[in-house]
């Protein structure tokens, strides 16, 4: 199927892609919070399937917050405060379902075979490459942030600001150095040989991944209808 199998659920890479690009049309196009709570909770249900626990328990808990502050903190403050957080919660809100399909795809996706997915559709080199860095940049910066975390656990750093200091000062130093290298490893891998690349999995849809498309492609109506 060309994916990590964590879960009873194997999607095709492109399903993914296709299921991420409807899901942000459809979100940020739609106004009724009804629709936005059963595409949360659809996306709860496969990021279950597909075995992504801990994001899925993520992304509920933050939904809920959010709906909470929205309509039950946010009427009882001051309208300055209000106005301003309410653009805030909004946002985030808005955000959620795409970062959490994003972080399904991370996850179950090596980068290899995302690659070999887009390469199949035939896309140029230009937007295989800058796409694939930036997938596999992220979790890089992630593994970074857990290891500088970790030494502030053994030398007892306390303090939030101090946290932060010493968090973020060494992940913005070493942004531009980590991006080099990934280029430099993707590069050194081939990636701009202009060859047609092969791969050992046999990458091909399935009926979940026809289904999920076809959901993909009736969010996309609904939301130009709904514009």
């Amino acid at each position: 199927m060309g994916t990590i199998r964590k879960g009873i659920l194997v999607l095709d890479p492109r399903t993914k892609i296709l299921l991420l690009l409807g899901i942000n049309i459809f979100v940020f196009t739609n106004s009724h919070v009804c629709a936005e709570m059963l595409v949360v909770a659809a996306l709860v249900i496969l990021l279950l399937l597909c075995g992504v626990y801990k994001t899925a328990l993520k992304s509920t808990i933050t939904y809920i917050v959010l709906l909470a502050i929205k309509y039950w903190i946010l009427p009882f403050c001051p309208e300055i405060i209000m106005t301003s957080l309410n653009i805030v919660v909004i946002t985030f809100r808005k955000l959620l379902p795409c970062v959490t399909l994003g972080a399904l795809l991370v996850q179950t996706t090596p980068i290899r075979l995302l690659m070999h997915a887009m390469q199949k559709w035939h896309l140029p080199q230009a937007v295989i490459i800058p796409l694939a860095i930036t997938v596999r940049y992220f979790p890089t910066l992630h593994e970074e942030q857990q290891a500088i975390s970790d030494a502030m656990k053994l030398r007892n750093v306390h303090g939030v600001f101090q946290k932060l200091e010493y968090i973020y000062v060494p992940l913005m130093l070493s942004a531009s150095t980590t991006a080099d290298e990934l280029s430099q490893a993707i590069t050194a891998r081939g990636i701009d040989n202009p060859r047609p690349k092969t791969c050992a999995v046999s990458m091909r849809f399935h009926i979940q991944d026809y289904v999920l498309c076809f959901v993909a492609i009736v969010l996309v109506i609904i939301a130009f209808v709904l514009l």
